[in-house]
Parts: C-alpha cells; sequence; structure tokens
C-alpha cells in the first residue's frame, strides 16, 4: 500500500508542512539532523509525492499541451521543435498529441490535455477550424490555447503570419527571368488547407509576365510525397513541362522522385522550387530550391506567445508577421 506524507510525517516525529517543505526544496530553516531525518524515512519507506495532484491544485504544472493534426507535416514538426528547444529553456515540458485531422479526436485530447492540468496549448489548426468558441476566447476550460497555424484563424491571442504572397511571386518571377514558360504548380487539394496566398501569387506573377495560366500545369493533390508524386507522373504525361513549384516539401520530395523515376534531370531537365525549406530537402543532391520558412524566428514568436498567455490570459496580443526568404543556391 503506498505511504502518504501524513505517515512519513509520524514516522520522522515531524509535522506534515516540514515534511513538504523538505521536499520541496524550501527547508532551509530546518536543522541539517531533521532533514536527514525525513530524508532517511523518505528512502526507506519508498515514498513518492503526488505531484500531479499538487499541480491541479496549484495550477502549475510546467507543462503545455500541443495538438498536430499529422505527425509527419514538415511545418509542425519543424515548429514544435523550435518550440520546445525555446520552453524547456524556461523549465516547461511539452506534451505532444495527433489528432489525425478529426475534429472530435481533436476535442478528446483537449479534454485529456485538461485533465492532466497543463498550463496552455498549441493547436495547429486548418482553415476551417470547426471550434469557434475556442478561437473568440483563446481558451479551453480556462487553459490559453495559441493556435499556431499561419495565422489561419484569428486567435484572442493575434496571430502569426508569414508573408507567403512576396516569396512565391519571387520564386515564380526567377524562374520566369531563366527563361521558363511552362512552370507547374502543385498545390494543396483542399482537403484540410487552402493555401490560396501560395497559388494567388503563382497566378499574379505569371499574369504580370504576358503568360497564360493553363490548367493543365496545375495539379491539386494531398500534402504527402506521394501526392507530389502523382502530381509530377501526371504533369509529365500531359505536359512539357520545364519548371515546377511544389506547395510544400513534401510534394516537393514525391516529385524530385518521380523526376528520378522518369530519367530526368533536376536542374537540367526541369527545374523544382518548393515552399518550406526543411532540412529533409535542404540535405537532397542535387538540392531543392526553396521559398524558406523562418522555423527558429516563428518558435521564438510561439513560445513567448503562450508564456505571455499563461502569465496574462485577459491580455489580448497583436498580429506579428514574418517574411519568408527566396534561396536559389
Amino acid at each position: 500500500m503506498k505511504i502518504t506524507m501524513k505517515e512519513v510525517a509520524r514516522l520522522a516525529g515531524v509535522s506534515v508542512t516540514t515534511v513538504s517543505q523538505i521536499l520541496n526544496q524550501k527547508g532551509g530553516r530546518f536543522s541539517e539532523a531533521t532533514r536527514q531525518r525525513v530524508l532517511k524515512v523518505i528512502a526507506e519507506q519508498d515514498y513518492s509525492p503526488n505531484y500531479f495532484a499538487s499541480n491541479i491544485i496549484a495550477k502549475k504544472s510546467k507543462t503545455i499541451g500541443v495538438i498536430v493534426p499529422d505527425f509527419s507535416e514538415q511545418f509542425a514538426s519543424a515548429i514544435v521543435r523550435k518550440i520546445r528547444e525555446q520552453l524547456e529553456k524556461q523549465g516547461y515540458y511539452l506534451i505532444i498529441c495527433e489528432s489525425d485531422n478529426d475534429f472530435f479526436k481533436e476535442q478528446e485530447l483537449l479534454n485529456q490535455l485538461a485533465r492532466i492540468a497543463v498550463e496552455g496549448i498549441f493547436l495547429f489548426t486548418p482553415n476551417d477550424y470547426q471550434g469557434k468558441k475556442i478561437i473568440e476566447r483563446g481558451r479551453f476550460q480556462e487553459i490559453p490555447v495559441v493556435f499556431a497555424d499561419r495565422g489561419l484563424n484569428e486567435g484572442f491571442y493575434g496571430t502569426i503570419k508569414l508573408d507567403e504572397y512576396s516569396g512565391v511571386y519571387r520564386a515564380i518571377e526567377w524562374l520566369i527571368t531563366e527563361g521558363h514558360e511552362k512552370i507547374a504548380f502543385i498545390m494543396d487539394n483542399a482537403e484540410h488547407y487552402h493555401l490560396t496566398e501560395r497559388f494567388d501569387a503563382y497566378c499574379q506573377a505569371l499574369k504580370d509576365h504576358d503568360l497564360l495560366i493553363e490548367e493543365k500545369y496545375i495539379k491539386q493533390m494531398p500534402l504527402t510525397i506521394a501526392g507530389g508524386y502523382q502530381g509530377t507522373i501526371d504533369l509529365l504525361k500531359e505536359t512539357d513541362v520545364r519548371a515546377i513549384f511544389c506547395c510544400d516539401d513534401m510534394l516537393a520530395i514525391g516529385c524530385y522522385q518521380a523526376l528520378y523515376d522518369s530519367g530526368k534531370k533536376m536542374n537540367q531537365d526541369i527545374t523544382i522550387i518548393s515552399f518550406d525549406g526543411g532540412e529533409v530537402t535542404q540535405i537532397l543532391r542535387p538540392q531543392i530550391k526553396s521559398v524558406r520558412q523562418p522555423y527558429e524566428e516563428l518558435g521564438k514568436a510561439y513560445a513567448e506567445k503562450i508564456q505571455m498567455a499563461i502569465d496574462q490570459p485577459d491580455r489580448r496580443m497583436d498580429d506579428r508577421l514574418f517574411q519568408v526568404t527566396f534561396e536559389t543556391t
């Protein structure tokens, strides 16, 4: 049977308060003999305090919940890694959950995180998020909720947005200046995300250089490696494409593989540009050119936002805009 703090106090001949303060390293006013006597009883009885219960009472668990739709998502995994690096410096730990893009599963995960008394929650969401009350209030059962979703949902604590449009526009314009006119665009199929700014930038860049926007060069696919692969195979069969812009790294990796399997030489036969600039695309050779997201800055900004939400839960926060960069080398 598990021993209680009250029994530890009785065996050590001290009060429950004394045991609690020594366990929490607040026993400076007690003699070394008293401290050693309490620690001896704890060791002999194999006592461990119920920090979970005390955390619920104190609301200081030093844990933060994170719900991502899919662990394989480049954006989510990269941002979570940077958030974790920042928050661990402040003594926080992350509990990371996967919702499988299922709203009802997400609600159950939110309930579970609330039951274990997390201090805050990061929520990665699709465009058409159903949790309107959470968006409006910035809370789930009084726990602060920060949206990590590229500013798609206007949350209580403000949004963190990316200037996706200008980055994609520069990339398409660079392809045009390199002599490419048959430029394809592999994008999301709008199942969970609508990357409209990226598509709008593609269309505008073509218009500004008097190039036609042709439906045959536009492929809507799942944001997966398989989606990028199939979209590229279809383009090779149906068009004489010379450059392909992929809306994220997973699509670009699939595109890369399809070109290889089709005997095409990247950057010689066909040029690929990706949006994300994650670690995977950087190690490929030849390297995929990328519109890169500032993951380090984003992670720091999200970490600061959740800390402010925990410390000042009723304070609304301003939106923040971050620039992407386009690198050709």
